[in-house]
Parts: C-alpha cells; structure tokens; sequence
C-alpha cells in the first residue's frame, strides 16, 4: 500500500507540481521555440538579395578618370626648355615651386601628350617660368593685375598668392591646392604654346584648362589637365594631336 502512494504521489508531482510543506512549486515547462529564430536564419538571405544602387559619376569626373586611364609615360621627340627665376618678396618655396613645376609639365596627363618634354636650363630657354609675388605680376605688363596670374611673351607668370592659396571658385569647388598648381601651370605655359582662352563646353562637362578656372567654373567641374581637343601649339608648329 505505501508503495501505491508513492507512485501516486509522484504522479501528483509531475502533473502538478512538487509539494514541501504543503508549498507547491510548478515545474518549468521547456521553452517553445522562439518564432524570431527562423527570421534570424533567412536574414543573411535577405541582405545578399538587396542590390546596391548604381551611381553614376558626373561627366566631369569621367573625363578625369578617362585622362588618367590614358596617361601614358611619353617620350618626346622635342624638347623645350625653360629657366625660372624669381621677381619681389618670395615667401613660397622656390625649390618646391620647380620641382612641382617640372612635374606638371612633364605629366603624362598634360602638354607632354604633345609628343614633346619639358627640361629645366640654368638661364634663357625657349620660355621662363617665374614666381611672383603678387604686387610684381602688373610690373610685366598693364593687361596683367596683382589678384591673378599673367602671360607676357616668353615669360609665364604664377602668381605667388595664388600658388599659395588657390581662389574662391576652385576652393568653393572643393578643388586641391595641388590640383590647383597644375592648373596653374599648364593654363599659362598653354598661353605661351598659342592658346587663347576657352569657356565651359556645358554644365557637368570637364573644364578646358584654357578655362579661366580661377574665376568661375561657368558650371563646369574643375580639370588640371588639357583637354584632347586642347592638344595643338602654334608655338611649336603643332597641329591638333
């Protein structure tokens, strides 16, 4: 008979709970599954079939990266030569300026795609490049002012100020100072290579590099480098490349 109670009062137990001293306390029940854990597994799922957006690049920047994409190291069959020499108070770093100068000119990307190389002399030269502070640029002649740089002749002037600093339209732009120096550099020795000034060919498109970048991009994205249809020099008989 005691042994029929136990069983009885185990099978209490199981049904109801256990009893200590007529406190009940339930059994815990196995935890049903959580219905967010088969979302989780198809998470992974759904995050490689969302497809990223293509964006689109701007024409101008397109233009950049087609440039670049055809850069190529040129030999050139010609080579012009250029001394530079320094004119008022020069706080800019001369060394620096002909390194970054020579640079620019000899870049795969600029007037080196005209087939000829730009070698630095000690004096004379087929043009001179100089540095100028910005007091000095109208002492080359009165069609040049103090705010930008100038062309007169053979020789290529960078304004010191603008060297330094750039302008408002390239840096509200959102154009590097280096970037900037190539600008420089290349719009005024396109000058002395026989061209005259461009303007934006349409909103979006690259600058032409005879734009005058320096006062206002016209809706144009800003561009350091000659455009093809910029390759030619009358300067040194050279038909458009």
């Amino acid at each position: 008979m005691s042994i029929q109670r136990g069983i009885i009062a185990l099978s209490l137990c199981l049904i109801g709970g256990i009893s200590f001293g007529g406190i009940v306390t339930a059994v815990s029940k196995p935890a049903e599954p959580l219905s967010g854990l088969f979302e989780a597994r198809s998470l992974p799922a759904a995050l490689q079939a969302i497809k990223q957006p293509a964006l689109q690049a701007p024409a101008w920047l397109k233009a950049q990266d087609a440039a670049a994409a055809a850069a190529r190291t040129v030999t050139g069959t010609r080579t012009v030569t250029y001394s530079v020499i320094t004119r008022g108070t020069i706080t800019a770093n001369v060394a620096e300026f002909k390194v970054l100068a020579h640079q620019t000119l000899n870049d795969a990307r600029g007037w080196a795609r005209l087939g000829v190389s730009f070698q630095e002399v000690a004096t004379g030269g087929n043009f001179t490049l100089v540095i100028s502070e910005a007091s000095q640029v109208p002492s080359f002649s009165s069609g040049c002012g103090a705010e930008y740089s100038c062309r007169v002749g053979r020789y290529v002037i960078i304004n010191q100020d603008r060297w330094q600093g750039a302008t408002a339209s390239w840096n509200n732009a959102g154009g590097s100072l280096r970037d900037y120096r190539h600008m420089v550099v290349n719009h005024e020795t396109g000058h002395w290579l026989g061209h005259d000034h461009l303007s934006c060919g349409g909103a979006g498109q690259a600058a032409p590099v005879m734009q005058q970048q320096s006062i206002d991009l016209q809706g144009c994205g800003f561009n350091a480098w000659p455009l093809q249809r910029e390759l030619w020099s009358t300067q040194l008989g050279i038909s458009r490349v």
